[in-house]
């Protein structure tokens, strides 16, 4: 009996378990992605909505800083662009982010992550961009809007640091 269930785990274990010459079993659709966005479409992919938001709410100490980021753990390509728009909660915050979450959807949002993908927190997408509100966590009493575009810009980003896009939202 000792054998027998012994038997069945090292299955059991090793079930999951399968070689082949054929290469991996899943490849990662953000490896090689087939329509590469450019450096300039990939910013205004997310700098374009951040920017229509802060016109439509009126936000106040707004900052915001654009960044390309790796879709992989190696800071290899390919990117996405990401922003972050930071701005002083007033009393109620919970209006504000009703407010930011109405201007996305007046530009076509909808609430929710996209098909497929798992977003912590209060999100919307668009055409595979999608966009988080909520408290900054690094900086109590500030919320911000974060806006992550689509994982299909191949240059070397990999040194690049943020971009400050404060002026082009006041």
């Amino acid at each position: 009996m000792t054998r027998l269930l012994s038997t069945l785990l090292i299955a059991l274990a090793l079930g999951g378990c399968h070689m082949s010459d054929s290469g991996p079993a899943q490849d990662n659709p953000y490896d090689e992605p087939e329509n590469t966005l450019s450096d300039e479409q990939t910013r205004a992919q997310v700098v374009d909505p951040a920017v229509a938001v802060v016109r439509a709410v009126k936000l106040d100490d707004v900052t915001g800083g654009f960044s390309f980021g790796s879709c992989n753990d190696q800071g290899e390509p390919p990117f996405q662009g990401r922003v972050e728009v930071a701005f002083k909660l007033p009393a109620d915050p919970g209006a504000v982010y009703a407010q930011i979450r109405d201007a996305l959807v007046a530009q076509g949002w909808a609430s929710g992550a996209p098909a497929g993908q798992v977003v912590h927190g209060d999100s919307l997408h668009r055409d595979g961009v999608t966009a988080a509100v909520g408290p900054r966590v690094a900086d109590p009493g500030y919320g911000a809007l974060q806006i992550y575009g689509e994982c299909r810009n191949m240059g070397d980003h990999g040194s690049d640091g943020p971009v400050d896009i404060t002026p082009e939202l006041r």
